[in-house]
């Protein structure tokens, strides 16, 4: 090639790069939004062009549309636009689980229950169980408690075998084909403490408490492995719903990745999966062997493990410096500084991520002292450990998570409720040392958030305004100590998308709406910068959008 010619076709080459007719025909191009980026310096964008699943650019309107074009041009008509949710503490097999159950939080009163059995039993074929969960007796009057009995239930299911867990998980109420069925007599021996209990007549009512509840469980059917791939196909759609984009899951098990990637084979899997491994799975020496595995398929992620040092607060399993004011008073936590240290040495020597549940202050000091060990001897610089459900906790240790790279992630809805009830527990001045997101945030530098679904509130916008409002939805005003505690619109919002992103080693794929990273964004009905912050708790998604692809639309 002469020399002449080849100038020619670097010029052409040149030109190219910055001409749109030689750059890559946009998928999609959505135009005539307000696009909240979550950069770095909260860019607002009218418009936005998507090439295989990732941002390609984006701009005004005018901009977008002059410079590509697409067959696919999606009028936004002035909608507000934000990234995808990432939530940071999830169980989606649980979840999966109790689409197949009846959520009887809001029953009122036994006509409620009736009717929500009976509106199962229209779905269900003769025979087929039907579970429910979250009835609360403490609702009902005094009259209607006295009347909870199997004869209830059959007057709306007949022929199908019906039984509901109460709030407290303490209680089973069943109706009478259930206890045909499962050959249940008020002499069947009851294991441990528990109880079947009877009428005046000696009959069996349907109620079964505590440890006699394991009778009923070891009736119910098996799930097969084709309703646990549709279960679980079912939840993965159902999160869409809520604009969550990905989840991090620290209950999905080696068996249960199995079920996920086949759903992800079979393009059954719209959301992301961030799997934390337990320490304590029976797979897990396989995989640290085997090494992180880093978006399957685009979907999921290996990359980290976890451990448990202590439990929930309100069942005062938490690892507390002092001692709780009722009995039992200081439980043993689930592990001890020489479990977690063995677990993370294991861990960070695969390269995978660290992952400590530390609700107490105890459990928090603790754990500090094992990583800031490792961490020194190893010279770990971004190993990100994470410190999950994160509650109760001392400035002292607070100061710590910056030097040691440490991020917490929370869970805002279990917080507030703990501090709420953390006066009849530990005393008022103890009480203080909770839920201090504010001072979290600045130390570490970054505060990631989640739900805790199915067990609490799944919709991020509700847990947002927890975070913002340090409030309770929905109740009359409560005081809650630390109101400076209280982080800002912005802050609550990056703790599902930018930090949550971080947290998951993803900032530079996710998390914000930048080029190059994935087109993982919300539609939703309102603009919740420009709006009273109650605002949060009635904003609908309208579209949530995956890769560029729209993979759920409110009609």
């Amino acid at each position: 090639m002469d020399l002449k010619k080849f100038t020619g076709l670097l010029i052409v080459l040149i030109i190219c790069s910055f001409l749109t007719s030689c750059s890559k025909k946009p998928d999609s191009i959505y135009i005539n939004g307000k696009i909240y980026s979550l950069d770095n310096n909260n860019t607002v964008f009218e418009a936005a062009a998507i090439s295989e699943g990732k941002i390609l650019d984006l701009g005004s309107t005018k901009e977008i549309s002059d410079k590509y074009k697409s067959d696919n041009v999606i009028d936004l008509k002035g909608s507000v636009v934000i990234p995808g949710f990432i939530d940071c503490e999830a169980s989606l097999i649980e979840f999966s689980k109790n689409l197949n159950f009846i959520n009887m939080a809001q029953a009122k009163s036994i006509a409620d229950v009736k009717q929500l059995v009976a509106d199962k039993v229209k779905s269900s074929k003769p025979g087929e169980w039907i579970g429910g969960y979250g009835w609360d007796p403490s609702r009902f009057t005094e009259a209607e408690q006295q009347k909870l009995d199997r004869k209830v239930l059959d007057e709306v299911a007949p022929q199908n075998n019906v039984y509901l867990l109460d709030i407290t998980g303490s209680t089973v109420w069943v109706n009478s084909k259930l206890i045909q069925t499962s050959g249940i007599t008020k002499n069947t021996e009851v294991s441990g403490n528990g109880e079947i209990e009877v009428d005046d007549n000696g009959e069996l009512t349907g109620i079964f408490y505590d440890d006699a509840q394991s009778i009923i469980k070891e009736k119910v059917p098996e799930i097969s492995k084709d309703d646990y791939n549709s279960m679980i196909e079912k939840g993965s759609n159902e999160l869409l719903k809520y604009g969550i984009t990905e989840i991090h899951d620290r209950s999905v098990s080696v068996d249960g990745l199995g079920i996920v990637k086949e759903l992800i084979d079979k393009n059954k899997f719209p959301v992301k999966l961030y799997a934390v491994l337990s320490s304590e799975d029976k797979g897990i020496d396989d995989y640290l062997k085997k090494g992180i595995e880093e978006d399957y398929k685009g979907h999921l992620t290996v990359r980290s493990v976890s451990i448990d040092y202590d439990g929930a607060f309100e069942d005062q399993d938490a690892a507390m410096k002092n001692d709780f004011l009722q009995e039992p008073k200081r439980k043993v936590p689930y592990s001890d500084e020489f479990v977690i240290e063995g677990a993370m040495r294991k861990a960070v020597e695969k390269n995978f991520q660290f992952c400590i549940k530390a609700v107490g202050d105890r459990a928090l000091n603790s754990s500090l002292k094992v990583i800031e060990k490792i961490v020194k001897e190893k010279n770990l610089t971004d190993h990100r450990t994470i410190i999950d459900q994160l509650q109760f906790a001392d400035m002292q240790d607070i100061n710590k998570l910056k030097d040691l790279k440490v991020i917490p992630v929370v869970t805002p809805e279990t917080n507030l409720y703990d501090v709420i009830n953390a006066p009849s527990l530990i005393g008022t001045d103890e009480s203080k040392r909770g839920a201090l997101w504010n001072s979290l945030l600045k130390s570490s530098g970054y505060l990631a958030a989640g739900s805790d679904f199915p067990y609490h509130q799944i919709n991020p916008f509700i847990q947002i305004y927890y975070l913002t409002a340090r409030q309770i939805a929905d109740t009359v005003k409560t005081v809650i100590p630390n109101p400076d505690q209280k982080i800002s619109l912005l802050e609550a919002l990056k703790c599902f998308t930018t930090y949550a992103a971080y947290s998951g080693f993803e900032e530079k794929k996710k998390g914000s709406l930048e080029k190059g990273k994935f087109a993982d964004m919300l539609v939703i009905s309102e603009d919740i910068f420009a709006n009273d912050p109650k605002k949060l708790l009635s904003v609908k998604v309208l579209k949530t959008i995956i890769d560029g692809k729209i993979a759920y639309e409110n009609k």
